[in-house]
């Protein structure tokens, strides 16, 4: 009797594994909030020397931890302009002195109305913004929750959802052609065995700059009222994880009606971040209450390192001047080293959910097509890169943007466009090149990440 069950137990192996891995999550949050006692908080994301005069709301670092027994990653999302790749190895390596088996993924929000992580925005021209004292209260508060996500893992399942609308488009404002939008909206809900959400994952593509470059008041922007609303009516700790934010998805110049009035909501104005926020967590609320339980018994996450040429002058002269701080440093060749990585969510060996990790501002026809050629390109004739959405497979596909590291725009090396004539005869330089390392980011950024699936979709065969 042992030995045939141990017969049909063996062929069972082959096919899906005797015994199933079963999905666990954990979750946690700390607050990130600068104290404003200690000197100047310069605010991010727009010109110099906007110092901040009060907090209007908390700025969080969230974090969710997933396993399949053998194998386990933590995603964490912080509302911070972004982070340096050189700052997440300091907490991965903080973090895996105690788990050294556990993978580390920091995503940043973009938020414009929190502190200068970066250095590129202080009081004034060739002088950081980047206070080292905060970055490292980041960093500490960022494993804490990392461990204590963790530490709390336990059985769990994944309810997903998938929303497309127009009015998710309506609150993106895109100010470059192609006009290309990737709003889609991407919900995952890991729930345990009580049916209570643990961690409820969003993933949607639009600068959290509502408030404008006038605003000093620190705020985590739209992403307050989604983390709040979501939080109320569904549960779990919420944690935003941005898309595709190049090109540029914004919504500055998107107009938002405020049914309280019947007309749009004042520009610039925390009613109509508001209003976003809100809008987009019933949107997700409504998605998931529609969603069915999708067995998930394998948590995979690579990554691979890429090597990007930094053609950017001032970016280099910033390097030279210390503004980035002393973390910041090129490789020997002078290129910059960033990271690309794959989550990958499978059941019986097919993939659920995918999701490409990837370092900075993806311009959408990067994500989901859409790519043109224009007279006074730079490289007119460059091929083009295979959009990332469209490469993966599973039902669920996500773009994080600003995983890992912050390098900037990432553009479509066909639509880069440097030098005159500019591109559609446009007066004046487009904004994403100033804020780019260079025309080669986005095609070996979309390479990296088709050999990471690739390698991935060989091992299951």
């Amino acid at each position: 009797m042992a030995a045939a069950w141990l017969r049909a137990c063996l062929i069972f192996v082959l096919a899906a594994g005797c015994a199933s891995a079963e999905l666990r999550a954990g979750a946690a949050r700390r607050t990130i909030t600068p104290s404003l006692d200690r000197g100047p908080v310069w605010l991010a994301g727009f010109g110099l020397n906007r110092a901040a005069t009060g907090i209007h709301d908390d700025l969080w670092v969230r974090c969710a931890a997933l396993s399949d027994d053998s194998r386990s990653v933590v995603l964490c999302g912080a509302d911070l302009i972004g982070l340096f790749y050189e700052d997440v190895e300091q907490i991965r390596a903080a973090v895996r002195a105690r788990q050294p088996r556990l993978n580390v993924v920091i995503a940043t929000t973009h938020v414009h109305q929190g502190p200068d992580t970066m250095g590129l925005w202080g009081p004034k021209l060739g002088v950081s913004g980047r206070n080292p004292d905060y970055n490292r209260l980041v960093i500490e508060r960022t494993v804490e929750a990392a461990q204590e996500a963790a530490a709390t893992m336990r059985p769990a399942t994944l309810n997903a959802a998938q929303v497309t609308s127009p009015e998710l488009e309506s609150f993106i404002h895109d100010s470059r052609p192609p006009v290309v939008l990737d709003a889609e909206l991407i919900v995952l809900s890991f729930d345990g065995r009580d049916g209570k959400p643990i961690a409820t994952l969003v993933n949607w593509a639009n600068h959290p700059e509502v408030l404008g470059s006038k605003n000093t008041l620190i705020t985590a922007d739209y992403a307050a009222w989604l983390y709040q609303r979501l939080e109320q009516r569904w549960g779990g700790t919420v944690i935003l994880f941005n898309g595709a934010l190049g090109g540029m998805q914004s919504p500055l110049g998107a107009s938002v009606k405020d049914p309280d009035t019947g007309l749009p909501a004042p520009e610039a104005s925390f009613r109509k971040a508001e209003l976003i926020g809100m809008r987009v967590a019933d949107l997700a609320w409504e998605g998931l209450a529609k969603s069915k339980p999708l067995r998930v018994d394998t948590v995979v996450y690579r990554e691979t390192a890429v090597r990007i040429p930094l053609t950017n002058a001032n970016f280099r002269k910033a390097l030279e001047a210390g503004i980035f701080g002393p973390v910041k440093r090129l490789e020997p060749d002078g290129s910059l080293r960033t990271v690309v990585g794959l989550l990958r969510l499978e059941s019986r060996g097919r993939p659920v959910v995918e999701a490409a990790m990837i370092p900075g501002e993806l311009y959408p026809e990067l994500s989901r097509g859409g790519i043109e050629r224009y007279p006074g390109a730079d490289f007119p004739d460059a091929p083009f890169e295979k959009p990332l959405k469209q490469i993966m497979t599973a039902p669920f596909r996500l773009v994080v943007g600003l995983a890992n590291d912050e390098i900037g725009y990432i553009i479509p090396k066909a639509e880069w466009d440097e030098k005159p004539p500019w591109l559609k005869n446009a007066e004046r330089p487009w904004y994403g090149e100033v804020n780019s390392v260079g025309p080669e980011a986005a095609p070996r950024i979309a390479a990296a990440f088709e050999e990471l699936l690739t390698a991935r979709a060989g091992r299951r065969k």
